[in-house]
């Protein structure tokens, strides 16, 4: 079988954002929100963020 296109991504992504990074969750279409009713993951340094991603992927398995 052939794909074509770009290759599948994971749920959680981190991107640069307005100020510093942040962990875009493709689910909810917006910032990834590690606790139920806690905060947005943005504004993070890159290394926050790419920590927090890895984090989160491991937990969705």
């Amino acid at each position: 079988m052939e794909y074509v296109g770009r290759p599948m991504q994971g749920r959680f992504l981190v991107r640069k954002g307005n100020t510093g990074w942040m962990v875009y969750d493709s689910e909810r279409k917006g910032p990834a929100q590690p606790e139920k009713g806690g905060p947005f993951a943005e504004k993070l340094t890159k290394e926050q963020a790419d920590s927090l991603a890895q984090r989160l992927k491991s937990q969705i398995r």
